[in-house]
């Protein structure tokens, strides 16, 4: 019908218009999409470069610390090892100083001891020992010896006495012999046990502590079968003990204690000389134990080679020096007199009772 043709174009305008309205319309909803697109992605770049700042800033400051306290450290390692140096130097020097100077000194004390000696004077030995200072003479193995040597014989002289002890009892009285050997062996014991808790020295102490009750045993046995009152022995022996007890709270204790004992140590050896004047009378050795002077003679002389060549030590060579002499005075009456014969101490025992 005529109406159809109108219709189909009013159709396609319709359309077309539309169309036209659609795409407008994609285009705008196109372009506001890219537009906020663009504004995205720059709010993106935006962030990210503020993400990038923050992270840098954040890293940053512990990065530089850490940085400056590594040079720090290697700064100061730097320093230490120049202080090292420069102490090592001076040290060396030092040292070189120091010898140099105790040199010149030992030199000079040398000089001054050589200008007092006189060539014809009996000091000489004596001042030549003050030069020599306490460089020991002798080491290694005759020193060993020696240090093993004094304690030995001086058990050794300890038990000397029970040979004197049993033939006291054997024969029921002391005889012609002294109870001196017997009471200065616990007395200078004793000092010397006092001198050795002061030292703080096991090997003073030990030896020194069986010498007391070698000496109380046979001053007990000695004290039963006598008839001399042992009163005066008591009484010099408890002064001396005591003196080295109260010796002991002073400030100088150890001097004066081992001043005492080297006083005693030479009356212990020297103590059989008690009967020279009764043995050069008689001309008889029956009242001389032989047993306690060799044995004194033995412990001396091992302690006076100690003393002087090992240890350098006045207050041990010069007692027992003086000890080896008077034991090889009383070795010196066996020598003389010889040794007395059993008739002999028979008839000395009948002509006693």
């Amino acid at each position: 019908p005529p109406s159809r043709p109108a219709t189909s174009l009013h159709y396609s305008t319709m359309l077309s218009r539309l169309l036209s309205k659609n795409t407008t319309r994609f285009k705008i909803i196109g372009a506001r999409s890219r537009s906020k697109s663009s504004r995205v992605v720059a709010s993106s770049k935006a962030n990210a470069v503020r993400l990038a700042a923050f992270v840098s800033h954040a890293f940053r400051a512990p990065t530089a610390r850490i940085s400056s306290l590594v040079s720090f450290v290697k700064q100061q390692q730097q320093q230490h090892q120049q202080q090292q140096q420069v102490i090592g130097s001076a040290e060396q020097q030092h040292d070189s100083k120091s010898s140099s100077s105790l040199l010149k000194v030992a030199r000079a004390q040398d000089e001054h001891a050589l200008e007092k000696i006189d060539s014809g004077s009996m000091a000489a030995p004596l001042a030549v020992c003050a030069v020599a200072g306490a460089v020991p003479i002798v080491s290694g193995m005759p020193a060993s010896v020696l240090s093993v040597a004094g304690p030995m014989f001086y058990f050794y002289l300890q038990t000397s006495g029970i040979a004197t002890c049993n033939k006291i009892k054997k024969d029921g009285t002391t005889g012609a012999f002294s109870p001196a050997q017997f009471v200065s062996l616990y007395t200078n014991g004793t000092v010397w046990v006092i001198y050795g808790l002061l030292a703080q020295d096991m090997t003073v102490l030990i030896p020194n502590a069986s010498a007391v009750l070698f000496g109380l045993y046979y001053t007990s046995v000695f004290a039963k079968h006598t008839d001399e009152s042992m009163t005066k022995w008591y009484a010099g022996s408890a002064a001396i003990i005591a003196g080295s007890a109260a010796a002991a709270t002073l400030p100088n204790a150890i001097d004066v204690v081992g001043i005492t004992g080297c006083v005693m140590a030479v009356i212990l050896l020297s103590s059989p000389l008690a009967v020279m004047g009764k043995v050069i009378k008689e001309k008889s050795t029956a009242a001389l134990p032989f047993a306690a002077s060799l044995a004194g003679f033995l412990n001396a002389s091992s302690w006076a080679a100690y003393g002087s060549l090992v240890a350098m030590d006045p207050y041990i060579w010069a007692p027992n020096g003086m000890g080896m002499a008077a034991c090889a005075v009383q070795l010196g009456l066996f020598g003389i007199y010889g040794f007395a014969k059993p008739a002999e101490a028979e008839a000395k025992k009948e002509h006693q009772e």
